[in-house]
């Protein structure tokens, strides 16, 4: 047997579509190439499940809204329910092997002792919403070895491997809130920023093809400007506009895949004030001159490169901007 590969499929809030395992067993294992360059890594996306991982080649950079991890071969990571994350490369880029499951597989129900004493309290704290596993202390060298188990489970699928990988599941969770249960208080501020991120993500996801300008998205989470700067560069590491933008093209690239309205509806539907802005963006970002109406060259490109290289090249500028607010893009994206 063997593991899936990981291809990240999302809806308009950025939450992953693919369902991970069954229904009666909701857990799956993947064997995933985080490229350097062209390929891209993992996008940007969330879901109902509990992430772990490992590196088996090279190195990759894990992202979450407030955290940036650098992984080796050995080292992995855990990833909590519901939490905005993204894989890239490191350098050359490396491989990596991930179960990603529901936690209703280990706490047996809502109503149980494992479920109220152990797993929500973790999930519901704040403050973490993730964890680098370099292995320096011992129960990080177990928890990498857990992942590990479980990991070769699900890919060998042999009788009764379900019982193992639950498990497994349930040491990796024990030694987890051994090490990481909530303190008292908790970090404040990585709350509020992650209460403050959905408010102006959701204005965003929802009104991408109005004008929307810095003061409207910060207004969202009721935060001055400069406050709004900030949330998002400590969450996300870019800005607002840069997110708005991605957003766009984003939707665009999947509407010039997916249907065959004209390139300039597509365009004025995501935001986009004319055909030229919406071209300009394409050349500036993609570095190519070719018209966007070879709708089968950007079909081309997007199967060269992968989905989210194709969207992330695409990201550009439009006449809904100031000139200040496209220099200060243009400068960022450098």
């Amino acid at each position: 047997m063997s593991l899936d590969a990981c291809d990240v499929n999302v809806n308009p809030r950025q939450m992953e579509l693919r369902p991970h395992g069954t229904a009666d067993f909701p857990c799956g294992g993947y064997d995933t190439q985080i490229r350097s360059g062209e390929k891209g890594g993992v996008a940007w996306h969330w879901h109902e499940e509990t992430e772990i991982l490992y590196v088996t080649e090279g190195s990759v950079e894990v992202f979450l809204p407030d955290m940036r991890w650098t992984l080796s071969k050995g080292e992995g990571a855990f990833i909590h329910a519901n939490v905005l994350h993204s894989i890239l490369a490191a350098g050359e880029g490396g491989k990596i092997r991930s179960a990603v499951f529901h936690t209703r597989l280990i706490s047996g129900g809502q109503d149980t002792v494992f479920q109220k004493k152990y797993i929500a309290p973790l999930l519901a704290y704040g403050g973490i919403k993730g964890l680098p596993l370099t292995g320096e202390e011992q129960w990080q060298k177990d928890m990498l070895a857990e992942i590990k188990e479980i990991v070769r489970f699900l890919e060998k699928k042999e009788e009764g491997y379900e019982w193992d990988v639950r498990d497994t599941l349930g040491r990796l969770w024990r030694n987890l809130y051994a090490h990481t249960k909530p303190v008292e208080g908790g970090n404040s501020r990585k709350t509020m920023d992650a209460q403050r991120l959905k408010s102006m993500l959701e204005l965003i996801q929802k009104e991408y093809n109005e004008p929307l300008d810095l003061a409207r998205i910060a207004r969202a989470a009721n935060i001055g400007e400069r406050e709004c700067l900030r949330c998002f560069h400590r969450t996300i590491g870019i800005s607002p506009l840069q997110y708005l933008l991605r957003y766009r093209v984003s939707q665009a690239a999947l509407l010039l895949r997916e249907t065959n309205l004209p390139v300039a509806e597509v365009g004025m539907r995501c935001g986009f004030d004319s055909p030229s802005h919406f071209a300009q963006t394409f050349a500036i970002f993609f570095h190519y001159a070719q018209r966007l109406s070879e709708r089968e060259d950007l079909r081309g490109k997007e199967n060269a490169f992968g989905t989210e290289d194709c969207i992330c090249r695409f990201c550009g500028s439009h006449g809904l901007f100031s000139k200040k607010d496209l220099g200060h893009i243009l400068w960022e994206f450098q």
